[in-house]
């Protein structure tokens, strides 16, 4: 088959796949239900759903942590509604992220289309908060002062994380979107070598990543406190196996330069995460069992093997905290891996999307579906709110500061999410639109 036979069938499946799964023959506010999932104005609700957890789930609990110490300790040996929502956003992104991909359009124009909506928002928060931390209304990062030209240049690529770590973040949530771009670049691979429709052996050679990955990889190859010469030459070589294999595996000369290019970026970025390997690993592993799902829905994967692959993941979590016990102290060697705490909350974020996605073709309540909408403007904002929106020093009418204060900062951070999200996120998620559709034009 030739390469312009493949494009063609490939596009004029993912076309009939995005009108049976992303319209509504009755128009944009009407609902439509198929078994991907039912679907309101182009959006599946189970997913907006879910977002709105999410975003709800972290916000909950930077709010709540520095009111109540107590409680932010309780956290950290329970259920964290932190840990939660991130998870829960990860195996969201898994799902459709290589659904968006593969919807007929270039890989060029998904790029695009991830940038109108992920960095304009993302680089006026970034703006805003520097703005505040000059005039003393934002703490910043510990290591924020040390380097700022170094530290805005990284904050902008959004592989900060990656890069300079923790202490160097202009924003303390946006270490998620660092992942984001990681499984978007690791997708793009996958798409260039034809290997993206393999989501199920993928997703089981990431979940096996997890624990060779915590008990054998170090942490910040490239510039951590243990990188040398050794571990820089590995990274070099662990590049250069990736970017022949899907040079190899790409169908054109175009592609495998491209193919050359993400793995270029993409693995030593990669190898480079600052935090316990096993958690990163964990992370990418969860948005990969999130493409296995959306392959079971979509019909591709039978069901019985993607919730398969869904409890093997679930299995490997809980193993963080079993294996290590083993070996001498469980409290200690688990924390040392960095999943003893979150093992749980990863657990549950699993089974809330387990339950939405059963429920995929029901509809959910239009609040949550609003805050789904919203959900990345106040993913960003809140984090702004406990810092220029000072704590009530006493208690008034009756209601103790702590409750008025956490009130005061939810009002003012759905109030700001929502400014941003119409003002900001619509107008460039609009143009992102248009200039989609002129590269579609062009062909």
């Amino acid at each position: 088959m030739t390469e312009t036979e493949l494009g063609s069938r490939g596009f004029a499946w993912s076309t009939a796949l995005r009108r049976a799964t992303l319209t509504s023959p009755a128009g944009p506010d009407d609902s439509s239900s198929n078994a991907t999932g039912r679907v309101r104005a182009g959006r599946y609700e189970f997913l907006d759903a879910l977002r709105g957890i999410a975003a709800l789930a972290v916000v909950l609990e930077h709010f709540s942590a520095p009111l109540w110490p107590a409680y932010g300790k309780y956290l950290g040996d329970h259920v964290n509604p932190g840990v939660v929502g991130v998870f829960v956003f990860f195996i969201v992104s898994g799902f459709i992220i290589p659904a968006s991909m593969e919807r007929g359009r270039s890989l060029g124009a998904f790029w695009v289309g991830r940038f109108f909506r992920l960095f304009p928002l993302f680089w006026v928060i970034m703006v805003v908060a520097v703005l505040l931390h000059l005039v003393g209304m934002y703490g910043g990062p510990p290591g924020f002062l040390t380097e700022p030209l170094w530290n805005l240049v990284t904050n902008a690529t959004m592989a900060h994380y990656f890069i300079t770590g923790h202490d160097s973040q202009i924003l303390v949530v946006a270490w998620t979107l660092s992942y984001e771009l990681i499984f978007y670049a690791l997708v793009s691979l996958l798409f260039l070598g034809r290997l993206n429709r393999r989501s199920v052996p993928v997703a089981i050679l990431a979940i096996g990543a997890i624990l060779a990955a915590a008990l054998f990889l170090t942490p910040a190859l490239l510039n951590g406190p243990d990188s040398d010469l050794t571990t820089r030459l590995a990274v070099l070589a662990a590049t250069a196996v990736a970017a022949a294999f899907f040079a190899w595996r790409a169908p054109t000369r175009r592609a495998a330069t491209v193919a050359v290019l993400i793995a270029a970026l993409a693995i030593p970025l990669a190898l480079n995460q600052p935090g316990p390997s096993g958690y990163s690993a964990a992370i990418l592993a969860t948005m990969f069992v999130g493409t296995v799902l959306y392959r079971m829905t979509a019909g591709d994967t039978p069901a019985w093997l993607g919730w398969a692959v869904f409890g093997l993941a679930l299995c490997m979590v809980i193993s963080f905290v079993l294996i290590p016990a083993l070996g001498g102290d469980p409290a200690a060697e688990a924390t040392q891996l960095g999943l003893k705490g979150p093992a749980l909350s990863i657990i549950v974020a699993y089974a809330l999307f387990a339950a939405a996605l059963l429920l995929r073709r029901h509809s959910f309540p239009r609040p949550l579906l609003f805050l789904g909408r919203i959900s990345f403007s106040l993913y960003l904002v809140h984090g702004l709110v406990t810092n220029f929106v000072p704590k009530w020093p006493t208690s008034t009418f009756g209601v103790l500061a702590p409750w008025l204060t956490w009130t005061t900062w939810l009002i003012v951070a759905m109030a700001l999410s929502v400014l941003t999200y119409n003002k900001i996120e619509k107008p460039f998620l609009a143009r992102g639109h248009r200039v989609m559709a002129k590269m579609d034009a062009r062909g």
